[in-house]
């Protein structure tokens, strides 16, 4: 397994059970969502997911045929030899080349068009054995290099790298690459809109890859937004807020920016500081979920429940669950803070 000191390799960790769902609609994502199988020359096999994109085109995590030698898409018993692939490791996406197969491509949405609160669901096989699927919603976009790294709620966990990101019409928004190793709901996606690029890319013959994804890079080399969410996570507050200072100059028209401050901040009980950040969060970004609710608690704690309370009224059209679980914060608060 590869080193994973920052973000753990992806993996479905969804519930196999969705009656909800449209049957039709899980099938329409089944019949595009194929295994992975990377080989390598010293006899392992590294199993993931892959998304077909054209009939003899699979997309997927380079980090599942980082070590290959030879590699095989596998739907049923239906069993493909890939051919070469198409690389770029920066962004953790491969194209594998295989023979025409009788699998259904997907269209490919634009990373541009999504917003906070657009809803996801994943669909691909935990290691690469078994298909799993999660509903959930695009909780935030990270600019990278043109495109959008993608923050969903679409829980997973483990095993499930390579596995389709798809929107509420079946289009693919990204492939499941990583997540956060706080185990805090933050699960990204790269973007699939960077397939262009890929196709303009120089086909490979089946070899071991070098180089190393954003995410496994050391951490000085790594986004912002991944440096602040570590910092996040282990509740180095101080850090947090004084890299999400320096991220809000940088970027200052970026809303996760201004958030990721205004959340370290709250935490710090720096409530006017964080108050202010967290409004600019919520102009520059219009209608988040986790900014509107991280507003209210931060208002609740500074003593404002009148302000909280309208914040919370207009949290409860955008996301009801977390409207509740606003209003519970800040009784909280009226009897405590």
């Amino acid at each position: 397994m590869r080193r994973t000191s920052l973000l753990l390799l992806a993996a479905c960790a969804a519930t196999p059970a969705a009656a909800e769902m449209d049957s039709a609609f899980v099938t329409q994502l089944s019949i595009s969502v194929a295994k992975v199988r990377a080989h390598t020359a010293q006899g392992k096999t590294f199993l993931g997911s892959g998304v077909v994109v054209a009939t003899d085109e699979v997309l997927t995590n380079c980090h599942v045929t980082r070590d290959a030698s030879s590699i095989a898409v596998v739907k049923g018993a239906l069993a493909y030899n890939v051919y070469s692939q198409r690389v770029d490791m920066e962004h953790d996406l491969c194209l594998l080349k295989t023979d025409a197969m009788m699998l259904k491509p997907v269209p490919v949405r634009d990373s541009a068009s999504l917003k906070p609160g657009d809803r996801s669901i994943y669909y691909g096989y935990t290691g690469g054995v078994e298909a799993f699927f999660a509903e959930g919603k695009v909780t935030a976009l990270h600019k990278l290099d043109g495109s959008a790294v993608i923050e969903t709620s679409s829980g997973f966990s483990l095993g499930a790298s390579g596995g389709g990101l798809f929107d509420e019409q079946g289009r693919l928004i990204g492939i499941t690459t990583f997540l956060s190793a706080g185990h805090m709901g933050a699960y990204y996606a790269m973007p699939a809109d960077r397939l262009d690029r890929l196709r303009r890319q120089a086909a490979r013959d089946i070899e071991p890859l070098t180089g190393s994804p954003i995410w496994d890079k050391p951490e000085s080399e790594q986004p912002l937004f991944l440096r602040v969410g570590r910092l996040s996570e282990k509740k180095r507050w101080d850090e947090a807020a004084a890299l999400g200072t320096h991220w809000t100059e940088l970027e200052p028209a970026n809303p996760v920016a201004w958030f990721s401050l205004g959340n370290a901040l709250s935490m710090l009980a720096r409530h006017a500081e964080a108050i202010a950040a967290l409004e600019k969060a919520a102009d520059l970004g219009p209608g988040d979920a986790r900014v509107l609710y991280a507003l209210g608690v931060a208002l609740a704690r500074s003593g404002e429940q009148t302000r909280a309370e309208t914040v919370r009224v207009s949290l409860a059209g955008v996301d009801p669950d977390m409207a509740g679980k606003l209003g519970q914060a800040i009784v909280e608060c009226s009897a405590l803070c």
